[in-house]
C-alpha cells in the first residue's frame, strides 16, 4: 500500500478492489477483527476512519446487526424531453400510457406511493406559478422505489381552484399512465409548452433521510413548468440521488430547423 496514514492506506485498498470487482455490488465486507489481521491494525478506531471514508464517498454501506457492504446502485437513464415529449402526445390523443409514466420514460419496475395535501404557496414555487404566497395548492407527492431502493421523490404543485377544475382531489383520482398533462387537458386547460431547469446540490438533511442518501452523494433537483400560452398552470419538481440517475437530453434536427 502506498505512503500516507494507515487508515487512508487501507481506504486506498479497499476502494481499489471494489473498483477491480474483488467485491461485487451486495458483497459483505469481511468481519472487523478480519479485516484488522489482513490491514495488521490493532486499532478498531483506525479501521472505522478508513471505513467511514469509504461509507462517506457511497462505496459502502452499514447494515446494523448484519455487517458492512458494498453498495449496491440502480442507475435509471432517461431522456427527460423524449418524456415530456410521449407523456404530451399521449395526453393530446387521450391515450394512457401503458403501465405508469416514470415506468414507460424509464423502463424499469417501479412502486409509487401518493399522497395529497393542501398548502399554501411557498415563495420560489408561488414565483413559478405567478401568484400569492397565500394562495393555496393543492401538492402531490409521489415516492418512487426502483429494486427496493429509495429512487425518486417528486412534487407536483397546482392551485387548489385549478385541482377542482380537473379532478384532482385524493391520492385515488391518480391513475397510472395519465399524468399531469393529460389532467390538465382533460379538464379544459390546453397546455401547450414546457419549461426545465436543473440544479446539482447538497441535499438537504430530511432529503437524504427519506432518499437514504449516503454521505457526499449530491442530488439532482429537476423542474418542470407547464404554461398555457404564457399562463403558468403547474409545477412539478424531482429529487433523484445523483449516482442513482443519468440524464441525456435528444434534439431531432429536421429540414426546416437547418
Amino acid at each position: 500500500m502506498r505512503a500516507g496514514s494507515k487508515s487512508t492506506q487501507i481506504a486506498d485498498d479497499l476502494r481499489k478492489q471494489i473498483h477491480e470487482g474483488k467485491y461485487q455490488p451486495g458483497d459483505r465486507l469481511p468481519r472487523v477483527a478480519e479485516l484488522m489481521a489482513t490491514y495488521d491494525t490493532r486499532s478498531r478506531a483506525t479501521l472505522d476512519r478508513a471505513l467511514q471514508k469509504l461509507v462517506a464517498e457511497g462505496l459502502l454501506t452499514v447494515v446494523h446487526g448484519s455487517g458492512i457492504y458494498v453498495r449496491r446502485r440502480q442507475v435509471v437513464r432517461r431522456d427527460l424531453l423524449a418524456g415530456v415529449r410521449m407523456e404530451y402526445e399521449a395526453a393530446r390523443r387521450g391515450a394512457e400510457v401503458q403501465a405508469g409514466l416514470f415506468e414507460a420514460m424509464t423502463g424499469t419496475d417501479a412502486k409509487v406511493d401518493v399522497t395529497y395535501e393542501h398548502a399554501f404557496a411557498p415563495e420560489h414555487i408561488a414565483r413559478l406559478l405567478d401568484v400569492d404566497v397565500e394562495c393555496r395548492l393543492l401538492v402531490r407527492t409521489f415516492r418512487y422505489v426502483v429494486e427496493g431502493n429509495p429512487h425518486q421523490v417528486a412534487r407536483s404543485y397546482l392551485p387548489a381552484e385549478t385541482a377542482q377544475r380537473i379532478g384532482l382531489s385524493s391520492a385515488d383520482d391518480e391513475r397510472p399512465g395519465v399524468g399531469t398533462i393529460a389532467h390538465l387537458i382533460a379538464g379544459g386547460i390546453a397546455v401547450d409548452r414546457a419549461e426545465l431547469a436543473f440544479e446539482s446540490r447538497v441535499p438537504t438533511a430530511a432529503e437524504a433521510a427519506d432518499l437514504a442518501i449516503p454521505g457526499g452523494t449530491s442530488v439532482f433537483e429537476h423542474w418542470r413548468t407547464l404554461y398555457r400560452g404564457c399562463e403558468p398552470v403547474e409545477v412539478s419538481t424531482a429529487i433523484v440521488p445523483g449516482d442513482r440517475v443519468a440524464y441525456k437530453i435528444s434534439v431531432n434536427f429536421t429540414e426546416d430547423n437547418r
